[in-house]
């Protein structure tokens, strides 16, 4: 199995819907139902059995209620991400190491940029979609892109709202799920593409990799 197969399989849609609900739990504070969504989100779009799902959501919270409470030395949290990436079946050649980082990187921006980390949170993202799914970050870019923008219209738009962030958000959480949809689509889009030139390229015969080979200038 390679990067290009695993987790390919998702409906953007549904996996856009399900971020959004957690995004909402985490900041209304509700433990439960954020860990349950959490564990749908990661069967999704892993496509791992429910054991492997909820095993792997089980460090993949720790990692994130202890960063919730932390306020330095960050890279403490790295460790339980890795396991939990690691429960989720990533291909052998994947560096989790480098995968855990990216994850880690894209909280912490937010938290120490502020409110305009959209942008460096989505080169974050970009390079963890690269890391896992074996991928130029070209190819990811708007992916990243549009779900760092999300976070950070979410959080604008609870700075702005009077009942903070445990309020409805009428105002913001409607572009945040369009947001996380189209981020979603756009990486479907760019692993199908991936997927189909890797297949492409397999079912060339010599002589026609041989002149492609010479056709290069």
């Amino acid at each position: 199995m390679t990067a290009r197969h695993w987790g390919a399989a998702f409906d953007p849609d549904e996996l856009g819907r399900l971020e959004t609900l957690m995004w909402k739990a985490y900041y209304r504070k509700q433990p439960a139902r954020l860990f349950g969504l959490l564990v749908q989100a990661v069967r999704a779009q892993a496509g791992v059995s429910w054991p492997r799902a909820i095993a792997g959501s089980v460090l993949l919270t720790k990692a994130a209620a202890g960063f919730s409470r932390a306020t330095g030395d960050y890279e403490r949290f790295a460790p339980d991400i890795v396991r939990g990436y690691r429960m989720l079946g990533l291909p052998e050649h994947v560096d989790i190491e480098a995968v855990a980082r990216h994850e880690l990187r894209w909280w912490v921006v937010r938290r120490e940029i502020g409110l305009a980390a959209g942008a460096a949170a989505g080169e974050s993202i970009t390079d963890l979609y690269a890391a896992i799914y074996d991928l130029p970050r070209e190819r990811v870019a708007e992916a990243g892109r549009l779900r760092g923008l999300a976070a950070e219209v979410r959080d604008r738009g609870a700075a702005a709202d009077p009942d903070g962030s445990t309020g409805r958000g009428a105002a913001y959480w409607p572009e945040v799920a369009r947001l996380l949809r189209t981020s979603y689509r756009s990486l479907r889009r760019a692993i199908d593409e991936g997927a189909a030139e890797v297949a492409g390229a397999a079912d060339e015969t010599p002589a026609q990799r041989d002149a492609s080979v010479r056709a290069t200038p």
